[in-house]
């Protein structure tokens, strides 16, 4: 997808919206205390939130009484970051990072902790010491802080992190520095390319049996939290070849959802999809398949497909549709924020 940015007010408001995401009350007393400008004002950025696909709004009484934060919603923050961080130059960007790093850092000590050694206390510093090294060889020899940040590195002694964190923040600062590295930059490096966004969230695979009974209102469900789906019915148009659609949204979805019933066993294609999809889970090593049981037990799935006896399933009996859907939603948002 292509990250749009909201206003600068209704960003302060899904910021709101995601701060009270669980107090069903906060939003009628919100709007009670607001006068008739600002009620416009919180109205339009609600609307402008829900038209850009990150919330969805039910209304009773004129107050917002069910928000629903869609996937983009909570990931706003996520996009706006890397929108950032796609305009910064390489020195600023790992500059930054190195910054953000020092702030979940403890700084070393002589004296062991309890049930720690002195070692394995200070790692995490002397790993990041060992990167603003790096970053020292690459950047900051020419710097007015050069010959100060290289005799902290060579010694490092006690205090010698917490100078260098304050170093680093000075360099940060000295915008004219920053400027001269890029301009030294700007042939030499090539420019930041942001991760590759996949073309669906989630694949459903299934047997055309199965749409009416789970199906149909699965994707109903997923779609209604802004999730992007491969789903045949509704992925594949009027002169596709289907057979390449089907193989291509099995390639480039992030999750796969297999709904497995006995109508699934010994069908030419749910069996290709689901040897495509062993396939790419084995091959990259990141979970891919989520199955569902429909109206069969784990001992059958076991028995007909034994290469998915360890990957944890979930029966539909045991859920609605809009939970299994929620469900997924915490796995997406999950595996987006740590990438």
């Amino acid at each position: 997808m292509s990250f749009t940015r909201v206003s600068k007010e209704a960003e302060d408001v899904l910021m709101e919206i995601l701060e009270h995401e669980h107090d069903s009350d906060y939003w009628k007393m919100r709007f009670d205390k607001l006068s008739d400008r600002d009620d416009i004002v919180l109205r339009g950025c609600f609307k402008e939130l829900r038209e850009n696909g990150l919330i969805n709004v039910e209304y009773a009484d004129n107050y917002p009484y069910l928000i629903t934060i869609l996937k983009d919603g909570y990931l706003y923050e996520k996009y706006l970051e890397e929108e950032k961080n796609a305009e910064l130059t390489p020195f600023e960007r790992e500059l930054n990072e190195l910054l953000k790093r020092a702030k979940n850092i403890k700084a070393p000590i002589n004296t062991a902790p309890p049930n720690m050694s002195k070692d394995e206390y200070n790692k995490p510093s002397e790993i990041w010491m060992n990167d603003v090294q790096i970053f020292y060889n690459n950047y900051l020899k020419d710097h007015a802080l050069g010959d100060r940040i290289k005799t902290l590195l060579f010694h490092r002694a006690l205090g010698a992190y917490g100078d260098l964190v304050a170093a680093l923040t000075s360099v940060s600062n000295d915008r004219k520095f920053i400027d001269k590295i890029n301009g030294a930059q700007e042939v030499l490096v090539p420019k930041y390319q942001a991760k590759a966004i996949p073309d669906y969230d989630v694949f459903i695979s299934h047997a055309n049996r199965d749409k009416e009974e789970l199906v149909e209102d699965l994707y109903k469900s997923l779609d209604k939290l802004g999730i992007q789906i491969f789903y045949d019915k509704e992925s594949i148009e009027w002169g596709d070849n289907w057979k390449d659609k089907i193989l291509n949204g099995v390639k480039k979805a992030e999750f796969a959802i297999i709904v497995i019933s006995e109508n699934f066993f010994g069908r030419e294609w749910t069996e290709k999809e689901l040897k495509e999809l062993l396939s790419r889970q084995n091959r990259n090593g990141q979970k891919l398949i989520l199955p569902i049981l429909k109206n069969i037990t784990m001992e059958q799935l076991q028995q007909k497909y034994p290469s998915m006896a360890d990957i944890q399933a979930i029966d539909s009996k045991n859920y609605s549709t809009d939970e299994i859907a929620l469900m997924f939603a915490k796995q997406l948002i999950k595996r987006l924020k740590t990438e």
